[in-house]
């Protein structure tokens, strides 16, 4: 859990701000056990992990049901479930923001979401050679063969968000409610020295073959620390935490009629 120390602090603050109870029903997309240890470390217990592999039909002796599903297009009833959660899933996607909006339509109230941020720092990082644009370590971490989009051998492209973005696919998909939308970027920059030795497409490559892997991480942490102690410096980070609350209110311009939703006549007329 160490590597995820700083999702679990944002993760902390966000449940306390929201308030969303322990006891509600959390469906976790292309998640992993370690999405299971992290939400059950803050209190949920109504688990269900799911993700693209057919074999993953069965409930687990933690109580976690596991169950197949593509996150592009799930297989559920809207409202399915309170919470939908997923950490470092959507940018594997072929379409990230239909992966996002499938997340809306299947949570009755929250999704909560964790995705590379899109900042000025970090576009600068790109553009330095710092960081690369698509995410071939994963690919390489999985024998060539997966971990790429939607799972296969072909590297995806890092797509980053901010809360503008957020807002304005959410704003597209649900345009007849309101809704709110919190983000919380963070630097995080814990790695193995086994996960840097596959990064020879940036200049990281170069940086630790003079000054060592572990001396570089050591810095890294230093840095992490440094950084996610200014609030402004904290929001240009690599990470982007984010939670979207759904509300039952109309847009004022919107009402409802039985079952059904209709535009407010008397706003037009106002």
């Amino acid at each position: 859990m160490k590597r995820r120390e700083q999702l679990l602090r944002a993760l902390r603050a966000e449940l306390k701000q929201s308030r969303i109870s322990a006891d509600q029903s959390v469906l976790i997309i292309g998640g992993s056990t370690r999405d299971d240890q992290l939400l059950r470390e803050v209190g949920f217990q109504n688990l269900t992990n799911s993700n693209l592999a057919s074999d993953m039909a069965r409930l687990n002796g933690d109580g976690t049901r596991h169950v197949a599903l593509d996150a592009e297009q799930m297989d559920l009833p809207s409202d399915s479930y309170d919470i939908v959660f997923a950490s470092e899933v959507l940018h594997h996607c072929s379409s990230p923001h239909r992966a996002l909006c499938e997340m809306l339509r299947v949570s009755r109230r929250h999704v909560v979401f964790m995705e590379p941020n899109d900042s000025a720092a970090m576009n600068a990082l790109v553009r330095m050679n710092f960081s690369f644009p698509y995410e071939l370590a994963a690919v390489v971490d999985h024998n060539f063969k997966s971990g790429g989009v939607r799972d296969s051998h072909i590297p995806n492209f890092i797509y980053r968000w901010s809360q503008h973005e957020v807002v304005k696919t959410v704003s597209s998909y649900i345009p007849e409610r309101k809704f709110s939308v919190r983000a919380r970027p963070y630097w995080d920059f814990h790695i193995t020295e086994e996960e840097l030795a596959m990064r020879k497409t940036t200049r990281i490559g170069s940086l630790t073959s003079v000054m060592g892997a572990g001396n570089f991480i050591v810095l890294l942490h230093l840095a992490e620390s440094c950084l996610n102690s200014v609030l402004p410096l904290r929001n240009q980070g690599n990470k982007f935490f984010c939670s979207i609350e759904k509300s039952s209110d109309l847009k004022p311009w919107m009402a409802r009629e039985g079952n059904r939703v209709i535009f407010n006549r008397e706003y037009g007329q106002a």
